[in-house]
């Protein structure tokens, strides 16, 4: 190349990097076919040239706002206090202009955590044939982040270009396959319960992850855990050498059929948080739907931990009550889930506005159930009831309240019964156990003494009753429900006195 043509190019490259710092950009998570969040303040941010003046209209509302010095600007305008179902647009112009179309205001949730939220479509042949044929209706979208990591916080501009809001549309079968079976269907039946309103769902999750990896650092140095976070960051840097030497050691021909091993984000604490969720932030939604546990062994870790990821989360999408909801872990023959069960429920109490869906009574034994229509409907009970005034549903599974040991019985009180508890068959309730002082648990036999409590007789191999349990199985056969047919929560409680 001459020397006047390397001048030429790199001048123009300099005119586009001018011209491209000037316009405005909005923050990817703004596309065609948004839903807009009802009812919450509407926040739009993104990116100009350093003093640039940038204006933002949306329905009856504008507003304006300066970039900063590093270029970022936001602009917030008033909430939409009504549903709007009929496709608008809306406007950001600054020395460009840029217009949105096909744009709803609904209601907006976010899906994270591991395999069973991500979950796909394309999983579920009956489900993947019908995305392929049929449309769903149009007040129903998503905004897809497919899984990946990073080391340091990312920026608003470094989602991949499939991350824009769509509908299901069989022109999208492509990326819509790879969308969230459980979000599909909880947008489906949300718009539904609340009169067919638009309904928009986001899924950042990430097949694998821990908990550690979607906590911020901020949350982990406020949990106290940073020094844990340290050494399992080590451990990951390690199963990763691992993985390269065993590709390395393959002979040429087979590695040249093996991917090369990918760093391994999903364990990695803060990593899928810095790619997944920094850059949406702090986008207007209504609350978070939990489905993670499976890889987290540490129950007691994951006690300590999960406040402060529920804390940083509201924080970051300055929603200090909103809503965040769990899906406890099902039957499965992993012998730690137990207790990481038990860690769901108790969370359920100490987060405030938060709940779980107890779903030991699905009998799948499946690593990823392939019915998602139990959790979803769990999960839209306490949806409904907590945010959006359903008075007639039983929206929570009956949780343990107290044990106590009275008149050589012991008697567990629970909440959320109902109308009182049921036996769903049979005559006693199944699945309970009492330990004395050495641990040892010996089956127990119960039965329901009050609409809210059971009463549970001490076996005779247990002179001194210290702790009571219940369905502590990988798939324990339970019978014990609300009338709202509920499965009461497993537990492990002491025994007070």
């Amino acid at each position: 190349m001459n020397k006047k043509l390397i001048l030429m190019v790199a001048g123009g490259m300099l005119l586009a990097g001018a011209c491209a710092n000037a316009e405005v950009f909005p923050a990817p998570i703004f596309s065609d076919n948004m839903v807009i969040q009802a009812n919450a303040p509407i926040r739009v941010w993104g990116t100009a040239d350093k003093g640039e003046k940038v204006s933002v209209s949306f329905l009856n509302s504008s507003g304006s706002a300066t970039a900063d010095e590093n270029g970022y600007w936001r602009v917030d305008l008033p909430p939409v206090k009504k549903y709007v179902k009929e496709p608008t647009t809306m406007a950001i112009a600054g020395v460009n202009k840029i217009v949105y179309k096909n744009v709803l205001v609904g209601e907006v949730w976010l899906g994270s955590g591991q395999s069973n939220m991500q979950f796909q479509i394309r999983h579920v042949k009956p489900m993947d044939e019908m995305i392929k044929k049929t449309d769903l209706p149009p007040n129903l979208r998503y905004f897809w982040i497919p899984a990946t990591g990073s080391a340091a916080p990312q920026g608003m501009h470094s989602l991949p270009k499939e991350a824009t809001w769509k509908t299901y549309h069989h022109d999208n079968y492509e990326t819509t396959r790879e969308m969230s079976v459980l979000l599909t269907l909880f947008a489906q039946r949300l718009s539904k319960e609340l009169g067919d309103v638009p309904v928009g769902v986001i899924n950042s999750s990430f097949g694998g992850a821990n908990l550690e990896t979607w906590m911020s650092a901020k949350a982990i140095a406020e949990a106290g855990t940073a020094e844990d976070a340290k050494k399992l960051l080590e451990k990951c840097r390690s199963w990763h050498n691992d993985d390269v030497k065993r590709w390395e050691a393959k002979p040429l021909e087979k590695r040249n059929t093996l991917r090369f091993p990918r760093l391994n984000y999903e364990s990695r604490p803060s990593h899928s948080f810095n790619a997944m969720m920094n850059p949406i932030v702090p986008y207007s939604i209504k609350g978070v739907l939990w489905y993670q546990g499976e890889m987290n062994s540490g129950a007691e870790l994951y006690l300590k931990q999960f406040p402060f990821y529920a804390k940083n989360m509201r924080e970051i999408f300055e929603n200090p009550k909103m809503p965040i909801y769990t899906v406890q872990l099902p039957d499965y023959k992993e012998p730690h889930w137990p207790k990481i069960r038990n860690v769901q429920r108790k969370l359920a109490d100490i987060v405030p506005y938060s709940g779980v869906a107890v779903t030991i009574d699905g009998h799948e034994i499946d690593l990823h159930p392939r019915d998602k229509t139990m959790v979803v409907d769990r999960l839209l009970r306490m949806v409904l009831a907590d945010n959006y005034g359903a008075k007639q549903i039983v929206a929570r599974a009956p949780l343990v309240k107290s044990v106590k040991l009275e008149k050589g019985a012991v008697k567990a009180t629970f909440k959320y019964t109902a109308k009182g508890l049921k036996l769903k068959d049979g005559d006693e309730a199944r699945c309970f156990e009492v330990a004395g002082a050495d641990g040892k648990f010996y089956p127990a036999k119960a039965k329901i003494a009050s609409p809210q409590t059971v009463l549970v007789q001490v076996p005779k191999e247990v002179s001194d009753p210290a702790t009571l349990r219940y369905a502590w199985e990988a798939d324990p056969d339970v019978n014990l429900y609300n009338s709202g047919d509920l499965p009461a929560s497993p537990f492990e409680e002491p025994i007070q006195r």
